[in-house]
């Protein structure tokens, strides 16, 4: 019994002004099973590597990295996790499909599972993911072989703004073969999410980026895109950031540290700790990696499925602008036009970009407001995004404001083509 795992839940953080996370605990694995797990590559000629993530050594999501933060990343499916025996998942799936009681109650009940991780300190998060792709496509669009995806970069740089924002999870990738989804176990999640207060969570791996690894819930996954509604996820998170003690000479992992950073938290660490006592940010290493094609996905869904959401650009774009999405983004608007300051108006654009497949009815109201003020030359950056809201919603009202436009405006308006182009 000396040799178990051992996972230690050390305390709840503080998140309260993450906007991707509803609360989140901080624990730490001593003697891990270490099967739960990154190996990679060394680099190779153009400075990227291989990565797979793995569980009981078979992997459940492939990728190729660069060394570059802001450059994009390949990602590709795995084995399939049906496939691999794993009595620790199976352990806790009774747990995350029951209504969900807190951070702290299911890290108590996933501790099985969270013994596969390596030694080190974790985050256990109550993360809100998107069931998409993070190009605006469901989740289960991806393709199985390498595929570049511009959400696996490690950081998104904004060439409007000229900043990036560091990843965070946000999107979802299956680990699970889309042939295994049957329709009426999403119904019976549809009515469960409907009706229940905390519906159960999905289950996930933070990957790089802005991308998760769902190692339970696709079923969930599904309903949740149905609903056009964001899952909740109970999330694992590594370390992957670390600040010196102030003087401390750099030693590699020896390194005394004074806070430690999980997708973007940053806390203080545990006194006299060291890198290596938070590490692995990644597994073992390898001089090369076989990456074998596995066949996932690829299954036609019913259209429901299909819902928008937001791309990385507009997620990216949001964070970057310090656009205010929180509370009630109309009256948000409202307060932007009438304002008539240019440096703040252009949110107004990265406000459309982010609700139009997602809130689709705030996005409409917001552009007919811009519409209503379109020749205020402050409007100029939203105008061809609240056209393009417009372009989505076919209706008597809709096309009077599109009638109207062209009465007042002529062929050499930025928006001409456009706005033309609702009657195609």
């Amino acid at each position: 019994m000396f040799n178990l795992p051992k996972v230690e839940i050390i305390k709840l953080v503080d998140v309260k002004d993450v906007d991707w996370c509803e609360e989140a605990v901080l624990f730490r694995v001593k003697r891990g099973k270490g099967t739960l797990t990154h190996r990679i590559s060394e680099e190779d000629e153009e400075y990227m590597y291989n990565s797979q993530l793995l569980l009981n050594d078979r992997p459940i999501i492939q990728a190729k990295y660069p060394i570059c933060p802001t450059c994009v990343g390949m990602l590709a499916t795995g084995y399939g996790i049906e496939n691999i025996h794993c009595r620790e998942l199976t352990r806790v799936r009774e747990c995350i499909n029951s209504e969900y009681k807190g951070i702290m109650n299911a890290a108590e009940h996933i501790k099985p599972l969270l013994g596969l991780l390596r030694d080190g300190y974790y985050f256990l998060a109550d993360a809100k993911l998107y069931p998409s792709d993070g190009q605006g496509e469901f989740f289960y669009s991806v393709p199985n072989e390498l595929s570049y995806n511009e959400a696996s970069c490690s950081e998104y740089y904004d060439s409007n703004l000229h900043c990036s924002t560091d990843g965070f999870p946000a999107y979802i990738y299956p680990t699970q073969s889309s042939a295994l989804i049957q329709e009426q176990r999403v119904e019976e999640y549809i009515e469960m999410m409907k009706n229940c207060t905390n519906p159960p969570r999905g289950l996930a791996y933070y990957e790089e980026g802005f991308v998760c690894a769902l190692l339970d819930g696709h079923h969930k996954a599904c309903a949740s895109s149905a609903l056009g509604k964001m899952l909740n996820c109970l999330t694992i998170i590594g370390a992957d950031k670390f600040v010196f003690e102030d003087g401390a000479k750099y030693a590699e992992e020896h390194t005394r540290i004074k806070s430690v950073g999980f997708a973007g938290i940053m806390i203080d660490a545990e006194p006299g700790t060291k890198m290596n006592d938070y590490r692995p940010i990644k597994g073992t290493r390898e001089k090369e990696i076989h990456m074998p094609v596995y066949k996932l996905t690829g299954r036609k869904f019913p259209e429901k499925y299909y819902n928008s959401y937001p791309t990385i650009q507009a997620l990216a774009g949001i964070s970057n602008a310090e656009v205010d999405i929180k509370g009630d983004v109309v009256e948000y608007a409202k307060q932007l036009i009438l304002s008539r300051d240019e440096e703040e108006i252009f949110k107004l654009d990265y406000l459309l970009q982010f609700l139009s497949g997602y809130r689709k009815e705030e996005a409409y109201t917001i552009a007919k407001l811009i519409f209503d003020n379109f020749d205020e030359h402050y409007l100029r950056e939203a105008r061809k995004s609240a056209v393009k809201v417009m372009l989505k919603h076919h209706n008597e009202e809709t096309e009077q404001y599109m009638i109207d436009y062209l009465v007042d405006h002529t062929s050499e308006d930025e928006c001409w083509d456009l706005v033309n182009s609702y009657w195609e």
